[in-house]
């Protein structure tokens, strides 16, 4: 019953009470000279509001990236850097690739880095000027940045571009006609990445050398996210299962299974979080796997304050969890608990990103190409 009321009020703070509301929580037993007071506790209290909007000059955005207390930007057209506090973007440039930016841009130290399938280029992070370009010879993947390196696939090859010049400092060949789409990750001078031959590597990130490689081309074909915490590589599969695996030696610690393919996951501290389309949110133990929470998102026998399908990234600050539904519906759980405390309809179609500020605020892309400040 107190889930119940929770649901409840959590759908009533953005949504009419209805008659099929009243009659659903009938059924679970909650009083109904509850449901008029629940209804009540909701009245007067500010949606979420637009306090500021700038043009990106895009008709399509990418996501968007935090850096510092600014956000980078890049689309179809153009990319550039926004402080929220001033009206006007701090720069704005044409990209001048053939195709749009289809990840979101990177910052290497004095860069930022921006591209799609066919190049990827790098822009100085504080004037927004151009300084090189590298096109691919097959297809770009997502890369991972340091302040000296990038690191992206081309094809079957994983490649070590020099940031001070975008030229090729060491090329690692996979499997033939397989691609690199994903991005590799570091841990220290550890390169990880799984190409789409069922096999995860660990490579020398100075030379390029194999250290390692682990073969379950049995349970996947490729990994879609790796993100390390200290000593393990939190990976996972497009399939149900996200693999806790040792970055010094490849041996598999622990597996979880989420009962369904695995969009993405988030990683933050010792804590990976994730949605399943079973209809739930888990936070999971890195070290082990456990369970440390699960908030239910999908009823099945009732759609009474379920969410929508989940197509952007589940992101963190110090204290929640955010999640922007297809519905165009932002949740806010806490944290450690997985209690969802503030549940928001956007002021309208949103890309699937966001990017939370201190201060009930964060930054969003329209659909109409915009970047929002939002606030509530």
């Amino acid at each position: 019953m107190d889930q119940t009321r929770r649901q409840l009020q959590l759908s009533t703070a953005t949504h009419p009470l209805t008659r099929r509301h009243l009659l659903c929580a009938l059924a679970s037993g909650l009083p109904a000279l509850a449901l008029p007071a629940a209804a009540w506790a909701t009245q007067g209290v500010p949606g979420p509001q637009v306090a500021r909007r700038w043009d990106s000059g895009n008709t399509l955005l990418a996501p968007l990236t935090a850096h510092g207390a600014d956000v980078l930007f890049a689309g179809n057209h153009g990319l550039g850097r926004i402080d929220p506090a001033h009206a006007l973007p701090v720069w704005h440039t044409a990209h001048g690739l053939s195709r749009e930016a289809v990840f979101r841009p990177r910052v290497a130290g004095e860069l930022v880095l921006c591209g799609g399938l066919d190049a990827i280029g790098a822009w100085h992070l504080a004037r927004g000027d151009r300084r090189w370009i590298y096109l691919a010879q097959t297809q770009l993947g997502v890369p991972w940045a340091t302040p000296e390196h990038t690191y992206v696939g081309d094809g079957h090859h994983m490649l070590c571009l020099d940031n001070a010049s975008g030229t090729v400092r060491w090329r690692f060949a996979g499997t033939p006609d397989t691609l690199t789409a994903y991005a590799p990750t570091l841990s220290q001078n550890t390169l990880l990445f799984a190409p789409g031959n069922g096999l995860l590597y660990a490579l020398d990130a100075g030379q390029g050398q194999l250290k390692w490689q682990l073969d379950r081309s049995r349970e996947w074909q490729y990994l879609r996210q790796l993100h390390v915490s200290g000593d393990v590589l939190v990976a996972g599969s497009y399939k149900e299962l996200l693999y806790g695996i040792s970055v010094h030696d490849g041996r598999v610690l622990w597996t979880f299974n989420a009962g369904n393919f695995i969009n993405s996951h988030h990683v933050a501290g010792d804590t990976a979080y994730l949605w399943s389309p079973t209809g739930w949110v888990y936070a999971i133990d890195i070290q082990n796997g456990s369970v440390r929470w699960r908030h239910r998102t999908t009823n099945y026998r009732s759609a009474l304050a379920n969410w929508g399908p989940l197509m952007a990234e589940l992101v963190t600050d110090k204290a929640y969890l955010y999640a922007l539904d297809m519905n165009q519906v932002l949740h806010v759980l806490d944290r450690q608990s997985g209690e969802e405390v503030q549940r928001l309809v956007m002021p309208q179609s949103m890309r699937p990103t966001v990017v939370p500020f201190a201060g009930r605020q964060a930054m969003l892309a329209s659909d109409a190409g915009e970047v929002l400040l939002v606030r509530w």
